[in-house]
């Protein structure tokens, strides 16, 4: 019997559905998002949402201090519950208060550099994207960074946001030191050395401890990186995944559900010859979501037809991207989406990467966001998705515009029978009870956020419920 063609399949598909000759055998879509953000209305307090519009609270104050001095008045006098706002990256409810909202934005850029330890003293309302070109200015980069480079410097660290690389630790790990703004305006300078239990709370802290001001970051010398990013099979990709991330200086790979195909980004140092970029009209990611609600839903040829439009794409040459190592290891992140993000052990990532995609075709769930797969260095950070082991960090993605509840609740139980751990700033269910069964230095940190804290002025509803504090902030 001679093979249908992929052009064959999509022409007879397309005709069907047309015709209304083939209903959908299942959705396409969760529907649109359940969200009720506050509106902006005359006369009332400015509301704050995050970047992915998924929280939002109407603060009765706004600080936005200069310096240090101004931070610690700001804290010692602040109304109901304070709470620091960066770009707003997190898609927990880490920052709504009716409180008082602390952005850091005008304490900004490098303080000092130390050209022979390679460190720099770094203000905590520093962009990342502000950081690169500063520290090259200093003849220094970050080792590492995430794929995105909105966040601030200190909201990022707060939450032990990583980019990927089994030698790398997070951004966490690269704090050599820092200075606490406490909510009763006392400065505390922090370092292995120096007051080392609040630098080991601080260095991951969610900002239940106060407000970080700056940090000096352990750097490298100016390095330029080269990022080829091809599409594979994906269970090539997984059979031979521990050769690939030893390989490769930074290594990862975005697998597309409902497909066996995979997206690879390999990054190394020195500079090619980039490939020349092409002008590409809308998102692509909204294109791939047209076309699989074009012919996912088409009973029997669907998934194929699907299928072969992803698979078509591994025919495509290598992309190549090369220059300064800031400029290589973050990317423009257009579509608005919602995430989780779960840490596993190493070497039960590809397990349970494989149970997340047939959980997915299992029940047919309606997502074809690629899935967001990296290895990160075990730290000691009290915190850390990383602490005292090896990880893997899978992502999962929905689009800001569609439900995610059911698609996350599904995966979430997937993600806890391999001990996964919630990265801080993603969406997670997770409680202080579950939560302490995953950190050894669980108590150690509460102890340290009582001392400085003792009131829970730093406290909102979210971080109530992650610690465990039944008492609210008088």
């Amino acid at each position: 019997m001679r093979a249908t063609t992929r052009r064959e399949l999509l022409h007879a598909a397309l005709v069907a559905a047309g015709t209304g000759l083939l209903p959908a055998c299942h959705r396409t879509s969760l529907g649109p998002p359940s969200e009720r953000l506050p509106a902006y209305h005359p006369g009332e307090a400015l509301p704050w949402r995050n970047w992915a519009a998924n929280q939002g609270c109407r603060p009765v104050m706004r600080g936005a201090p200069e310096n240090e001095a101004a931070l610690a008045d700001l804290l010692r006098t602040a109304q109901g519950v304070i709470r620091p706002v960066g770009a707003g990256h997190s898609f927990t409810a880490l920052v709504p208060s009716d409180g008082t909202l602390v952005a850091c934005d005008l304490m900004s850029g490098v303080l000092s550099a130390d050209p022979d330890r390679l460190q720099a003293e770094v203000w905590a309302g520093t962009r990342l994207h502000q950081l690169g070109p500063a520290l090259q200015a200093v003849g220094q980069a970050m080792p590492n960074l995430p794929d995105i480079a909105y966040q601030a410097l200190g909201g990022a660290v707060a939450t032990s946001t990583h980019g990927t690389g089994p030698s790398f630790g997070s951004l966490s790990s690269m704090l050599q030191g820092l200075a606490l703004v406490t909510p009763a305006g006392d400065l505390i300078e922090c370092s292995l050395e120096q007051n080392p239990e609040i630098f080991q709370a601080a260095r991951c802290s969610l900002g239940a401890l106060g407000v970080v001001s700056r940090m000096t970051l352990q750097n490298q010398r100016s390095f330029d990186l080269t990022e080829t990013t091809s599409f594979e099979i994906l269970e090539d990709v997984l059979d031979e995944i521990e050769k690939r991330r030893e390989q490769h200086r930074h290594f990862e790979f975005y697998a597309f559900p409902h497909t066996g195909a995979a997206m690879v980004v390999a990054t190394d140092e020195g500079r090619r010859e980039p490939t020349p970029e092409v002008p590409v009209e809308g998102d692509p990611i909204h294109a791939l979501r047209d076309a699989y609600r074009k012919v996912g839903g088409v009973p029997l040829l669907g998934s194929r037809l699907y299928e072969s439009i992803v698979s078509d794409l591994g025919g495509t040459e290598p992309i190549v991207r090369s220059g300064p190592s800031f400029q290589v290891l973050t990317h423009v992140r257009i579509a608005r989406f919602r995430e989780m993000e779960y840490t596993v052990p190493s070497d039960a990532g590809p397990a349970c990467l494989r149970e997340i995609l047939d959980t997915i075709r299992r029940e047919r769930i309606p997502v074809i966001f690629p899935i967001e797969y990296r290895y990160v260095q075990r730290d000691d950070v009290w915190l850390s998705m990383f602490h005292d082991r090896d990880g893997c960090t899978i992502s999962i993605h929905q689009f800001a515009d569609e439900e995610y509840r059911p698609y996350f609740d599904s995966m979430e139980r997937v993600f806890r029978k391999y001990e996964g751990r919630p990265h801080w700033g993603k969406l997670h269910t997770q409680d202080s009870q579950s939560l302490a069964r995953l950190y050894p230095r669980w108590k150690d940190f509460l102890e340290v956020r009582e001392s400085l804290d003792p009131a829970g002025r730093m406290l909102n509803e979210h971080l109530r419920s992650v610690f465990g504090v039944t008492r609210s902030a008088s």
